[in-house]
């Protein structure tokens, strides 16, 4: 990760304001007010910014100055591929959701994973109001992902092996594509819209029907040969999983839905309707409190090994249940080396209920911030090809 131009700063400014004055946002952006003018001009021919009037101009003398805003007509599609659904979304710059869809799985094959993705993308694009302009794809997803390439090597639920998604995905869509993996993502997430700053270091433990980690060490996300960071299947001790197997699989999100459909707990077993039973029933509550206390492990071994100032923790019973939240936090202190709470900060996701359309809209997005001038100029890069209609070519 190269670190943001002096425009991406600029840009960076008016994401934390929303609207400032081009001295308010050079003082922000520890930029020479020339810079900031020679910057913003450039932004605001690229579309990327707008003037806003002043609230109040009767008062004023001389030519009136307007505070600059993003302008949120600029936005990304995002798609993420999970175990039983994609979700699809159109996110603007400001990491708004402007529509969204849910795509249930027909089948577990890459290409059909990814021609459903298009065609959803290509119903919400028909009915996107005129002014939005869309620079390109972001695309998450768990296990191996090689951004570099753009190819999801493997997934550990889905029959995505070797699968060149971003290849595939331009050809459907028209658009510039680029793909991560979902927890690498979610911190790049966190540093332009959540709790992150952007040289902090920070690590995040992706809990859902995939569960694994990424981190950050002053600002820059770590990717590793080959981008296979991220992988927790080795860091787990012996007989931390259920029946002594010491696999992750056992504290997923298709686990516990399988556990509570075993007990009948809900009619429906899905993660949010677990959530809702646990405020009532103690059986349901019990499966979060011991996924908890089973991955408190790995959370504490992240902290001991890479001591970053900041854990977040996607779990979505970490967010909703805060009884929850508390086994978390007293099971991780007591296995942790690292015990004084006053040295890390340990936190759920900032977007409870989209933090998967956010990281995936972000892959894009943390290139806009970083260099808004490059981007606007190449449209995200040069995957860009002419759109057709949703066939493939064998592979």
């Amino acid at each position: 990760m190269q670190w943001p131009t002096a425009a991406g700063a600029v840009l960076r400014a008016l994401l934390k304001s929303g609207s400032a004055s081009r001295s308010v946002i050079a003082a922000h952006a520890g930029l020479s007010p020339a810079t900031v003018t020679s910057r913003t001009r450039a932004l605001l021919d690229a579309g990327l910014l707008r003037e806003s009037p002043p609230a109040d101009r009767s008062q004023r003398v001389g030519r009136p100055h307007s505070p600059l805003e993003l302008d949120r007509r600029n936005a990304v599609a995002a798609i993420h591929f999970a175990a039983s659904q994609t979700r699809v979304a159109v996110i603007d710059i400001a990491g708004t959701i402007v529509a969204d869809a849910m795509v249930p799985h027909r089948t577990l094959e890459g290409d059909d994973l990814v021609e459903d993705a298009a065609t959803a993308l290509a119903a919400l694009r028909r009915e996107l109001p005129g002014a939005i302009r869309l620079f390109g794809v972001g695309v998450a997803t768990g296990g191996w992902v090689d951004p570099e390439a753009g190819v999801v090597l493997s997934h550990p639920l889905l029959r995505l092996q070797d699968t060149p998604i971003r290849d595939l995905l331009v050809r459907l869509t028209g658009l510039p594509v680029e793909l991560d993996s979902h927890a690498r993502a979610m911190v790049h997430a966190e540093q332009l819209f959540g709790v992150l700053g952007s040289d902090a270091s920070a690590a995040v433990l992706f809990v859902g029907n995939v569960i694994d980690a990424a981190f950050a060490v002053d600002g820059r996300v770590h990717y590793g040969p080959g981008s296979s960071a991220g992988s927790l299947a080795t860091l787990v001790p012996s007989g931390v999983g259920s029946e002594g197997t010491g696999l992750l699989d056992a504290y997923s999100d298709r686990s516990l839905e399988r556990r509570a459909a075993a007990l009948r707990l809900v009619e429906s077993p899905t993660i949010p309707a677990l959530i809702a039973a646990a405020e009532t029933d103690p059986r349901a509550h019990a499966l979060f409190e011991e996924r908890a206390r089973g991955l408190a492990a790995v959370a504490a071994a992240l902290l001991d090994v890479l001591n970053p100032e900041t854990l977040i923790i996607t779990d979505r019973a970490f967010t909703g249940l805060p009884a929850v939240r508390a086994t978390y936090l007293d099971a991780i202190a007591a296995r942790a080396q690292m015990r004084s709470s006053a040295r890390h900060r340990i936190t759920g996701t900032s977007f409870p209920g989209r933090s998967l359309e956010t990281a995936a809209a972000t892959v894009l997005l943390h290139r806009l911030y970083t260099d808004p001038l490059a981007v606007a100029a190449d449209g995200f890069g040069t995957h860009r090809v002419a759109a057709t209609a949703p066939q493939f070519e064998s592979r």
